[in-house]
């Protein structure tokens, strides 16, 4: 994978990545199954560095060598029981999923950023048009940040002068204990889910102090926190025609080290369109709507407010989709290629917007290829708009073997 972009972050140019990734799957007759997906990495950014397996993973970089997953089940009629390092995917929206809590992000390039496994067990109980999953996750894994002097974290101010403290990880024990049960099934056409997580926020907040220096010298004190919270959550998704309606909501409640609760919300629609031409087989339009609004403000709270903290760390997440319209056009050009216009406009007060024009091809079953532009407007002060420097072509080769 190649890419090559402009900033003024640092002086480096291109970014070349190599990624090669190796599956094994086995299944023992009619009662398990283990999966193991091991990934050997390398590039010239600085994403990777040295070799280091963790439980739970807290390096700032990749390991050259990592699990992806592994996982062991074992099943036994309709209850099926997984542990291990395990990567889940909650919801039904396209652009993000405000129900999908369990596994942190890695966010060293936020535009391209990938889910990391967490060591877990889940216990699976399935009955015709409905199951229950309920998992438990015994150590907390924060998201991966954008490294401090990359491209992808903004300039501090010159004015800004403040202590900033390592982060304050929850301790390692029964109390750090993450867990989450959703029930999904089908009914009259509608596949409907409720879920429930209670854990961490996996990128930290701002807890706001002073530090004292010397006598009549005080200095603002940042120290970086994860916020205990309990979610509740629905999604639904339908179709009617030739459109598939969908959405999900989350009402999610600060137990400990948070500003305010929220209600999170996004719906939206997919389009299929069959042109059957020579030159184009199949259009899809995807349109969604993302909304936060705030619950209740916990007065007293010593949590900064994120937007007024020129830090990377307090304005990932989800703050992109606080109001936020999302669109994608795909043309199914043949089976083998097909092209890509999505964008995000957050309308958050001043506008920003990123959006992307990617074309993927199949040369043959082994060999894919894609490439792309990836854009990104506003004032600096804006979402996509600090990253305003950082638009981007890039290039990626994947062989299957």
């Amino acid at each position: 994978m190649t890419r090559a972009a402009d900033a003024a972050s640092d002086d480096q140019t291109f970014v070349d990545l190599a990624l090669l990734q190796l599956e094994w799957r086995r299944r023992f007759d009619h009662w398990g199954a283990a999966k193991i997906i091991a990934e050997a990495r390398a590039d010239d950014f600085g994403y990777t560095r040295g070799l280091h397996f963790q439980i739970p993973e807290t390096e700032p970089r990749r390991s050259y060598l990592s699990l992806k997953e592994a996982t062991l089940s074992a099943q036994r009629g309709p209850l099926e029981v997984t542990v291990g390092k395990q990567i889940f995917a909650w919801g039904t929206a396209d652009a993000y999923n405000p129900t999908d809590r369990l596994n942190p992000y890695d966010y060293l390039d936020p535009l391209d950023n990938e889910k990391i496994g967490v060591w877990s067990a889940a216990v699976r109980l399935s009955a015709p048009r409905v199951n229950l999953v309920v998992v438990a996750v015994p150590f907390f894994t924060p998201s991966r940040l954008p490294l401090e002097h990359s491209r992808w974290t903004p300039t501090v101010p010159s004015t800004f002068v403040a202590v900033v403290d390592h982060p304050e990880r929850p301790e390692q024990d029964a109390s750090a204990t993450q867990w989450a049960a959703r029930l999904k099934g089908t009914l009259a056409g509608w596949d409907l889910s409720l879920s429930y997580y209670e854990g961490f926020e996996h990128t930290p907040v701002f807890r706001g102090s002073t530090m004292a220096l010397a006598p009549g010298v005080v200095l603002p004190r940042l120290s970086p926190v994860f916020t205990r919270e309990r979610v509740a959550g629905a999604d639904f998704s339908t179709t009617f025609g030739r459109f598939e309606l969908h959405g999900e909501a989350v009402a999610r409640l600060v137990e400990a080290n948070g500003r305010n609760d929220r209600f999170q919300a996004i719906v939206g629609f997919n389009y299929t369109l069959d042109v059957n031409h020579r030159f184009l087989d199949q259009m899809l339009f995807v349109v969604e709507y993302a909304r936060e609004t705030v619950l209740r403000h916990h007065r007293g709270s010593d949590i900064l407010d994120s937007d007024r903290v020129p830090l990377v760390g307090a304005r990932l997440a989800n703050n992109a989709f606080r109001d936020a319209v999302v669109g994608r056009i795909q043309a199914k050009v043949s089976e083998d290629t097909v092209l890509k216009l999505s964008g995000i406009a957050d309308l958050g007060g001043t506008p920003s917007h990123y959006i992307q024009f990617k074309a993927a091809h199949r040369i043959t079953d082994a060999l894919h290829v894609e490439a792309g532009l990836d854009f990104l407007t506003g004032r600096p002060e804006t979402f996509w708009g600090r990253w305003g420097d950082n638009d981007r072509f890039f290039a990626v080769v994947r062989y299957f073997f």
